[in-house]
């Protein structure tokens, strides 16, 4: 079970993710907005460009809803994506700017979340993470 701290006096919970490059034996830690109400995730296009998983040559395109409107953002699938010593390989994750003004990296959404049981408490900055057995 993972224990992921988030300060609970922001207006949305932001927790920290780790992802691994897909051409070399890094991981790198972003911010994401834990996000139930969102059915994929999404990371940040620089990130994952950053990262060698090459969204320009991705064949495959999906649809997202922003503040902004309607988009459609490159696809890649994830070697790993992780939070407070859970993870998921092979994740797909759409691949799409913030704003700065955001300050986050991207979107922790459904496609990873339902993976798992989860419990968020308000009261003591912690969400519970247990990965579901199959």
């Amino acid at each position: 079970m993972g224990l992921i701290p988030f300060n609970p006096s922001l207006n949305l919970i932001l927790v920290e993710a780790g992802i691994l490059a897909n051409d070399r034996d890094e991981e790198i830690l972003i911010q994401l907005a834990f996000d139930t109400g969102a059915s994929v995730t999404v990371v940040a296009y620089d990130i994952m460009e950053y990262l060698g998983y090459k969204p320009e040559k991705s064949g495959r395109r999906g649809r997202i809803v922003t503040g902004s409107g309607v988009e459609y953002a490159p696809i890649v699938k994830t070697k790993r994506l992780s939070i407070g010593g859970e993870f998921i390989k092979y994740l797909d994750v759409y691949c799409h700017n913030f704003p700065a003004e955001s300050y986050v990296d991207g979107v922790l959404g459904l496609s990873f979340l339902r993976n798992f049981n989860y419990t968020v408490s308000h009261n003591s900055g912690i969400i519970e993470l247990k990965k579901i057995s199959t």
